[in-house]
């Protein structure tokens, strides 16, 4: 499979290395430097999971780019922004599980978006969002499993699995048990917020940083979450509220506000929601730009510009995914099934 998307998408895959060597270029460390850096993560990663190594080195090949670049790619730190929300039976009008996701990065890696749809042999078949085709994002798996990350700033990174190779682990799983422990491996050198759906309406939120992690149960059918620690346990871990004079709210506010906006929007028609208000809610402009529709602040430097690169639903009783490429509020979502 890696071979195969490294040849299609070799194009995407040069232009990301490209901005990777820029962004890291604008950060005084030299792409040598980083490439280096990234070996020290290898052994992790390997231990962790061969068929995402294989995968990257078929990829390689496809794209004539050298695998030691396409993992420092992968180890890249991810500061992304986005806002998620799920709901089962208790919450819908009609009792199916949904789970939303919008992807808030830099504008420039819209273009890099690659829907991936993977049969792999001996695993579950699979829609995944990516970028370039070999980072994986978000998506849904034939056993009815849906995965999506919320990026969180945390104290105790180190060296360990990238917090971007559990993807694969996860739509690989064929429980949603099995999904959740692939989120929080071990030796894992940071974490995202991982958000894991399953059709029989079990859903969590697996909060974790580099050495803790705690699990989010819905509450009247309901999960939301942003860009923050939920749990107070986990808040020992939080950086995005610290600065140089102490706590501070920064950057935080935009989260603080996508979380409670969209929790009241989902409070407000518990027992009816749909589809079409879960686009309505992934539209929505308080606190524009920094709103859960996001857009670009245009007085940020170029390479500082986040705004929604997609969005999507997920329909986890019927094992469909709808994705808008951009803003939900200029762009249009398209159907895809498993099927």
């Amino acid at each position: 499979m890696g071979l195969k998307l490294g040849r299609q998408c070799k194009r995407i895959a040069l232009s990301m290395l490209a901005e990777a060597k820029a962004g890291l270029s604008r950060k005084g460390i030299p792409w040598d430097q980083a490439i280096a850096r990234g070996q020290d993560f290898l052994p992790y990663a390997e231990g962790f999971d061969p068929k995402y190594i294989e995968l990257l080195r078929g990829y390689s090949t496809g794209t004539g780019i050298s695998y030691e670049e396409i993992f420092t790619m992968i180890c890249r730190e991810e500061r992304g922004l986005c806002t998620d929300v799920a709901v089962n039976g208790y919450a819908t009008s009609d009792g199916s599980v949904l789970s939303t996701h919008t992807e808030d990065w830099t504008s420039s890696d819209e273009k890099h978006i690659v829907l991936v749809h993977g049969k792999p042999r001996g695993d579950p078949s699979f829609l995944i969002v990516s970028l370039g085709g070999f980072e994986l994002v978000s998506g849904l798996n034939a056993s009815g499993i849906s995965f999506s990350g919320n990026s969180l700033t945390q104290n105790d990174m180190r060296i360990g699995v990238p917090m971007l190779f559990v993807a694969r682990r996860i739509a690989a799983s064929r429980t949603i048990g099995q999904a959740i422990t692939a989120c929080v491996p071990s030796d894992r050198g940071s974490s995202f917020n991982n958000n894991i759906c399953h059709s029989s309406g079990e859903m969590f939120c697996v909060e974790a940083s580099a050495t803790d992690f705690s699990l989010l149960y819905p509450c009247e059918g309901v999960l939301v979450h942003t860009n923050h620690y939920l749990d107070p346990r986990m808040v020992k871990h939080e950086m995005l509220f610290q600065g140089r004079g102490g706590m501070h709210l920064g950057e935080g506010s935009g989260s603080l506000v996508r979380y409670h906006r969209a929790l009241r929007l989902v409070r407000k028609e518990l027992g009816n929601i749909s589809v079409e208000y879960l686009t309505q809610i992934l539209t929505d402009h308080v606190n524009r730009p920094k709103s859960i529709c996001c857009h670009e602040d245009l007085s940020s430097p170029p390479h500082e510009r986040y705004k929604t690169i997609y969005a999507t639903i997920v329909d986890l009783t019927n094992l469909e995914m709808m994705v808008c490429r951009g803003n939900p509020c200029e762009g249009r979502f398209e159907k895809y099934s498993l099927d």
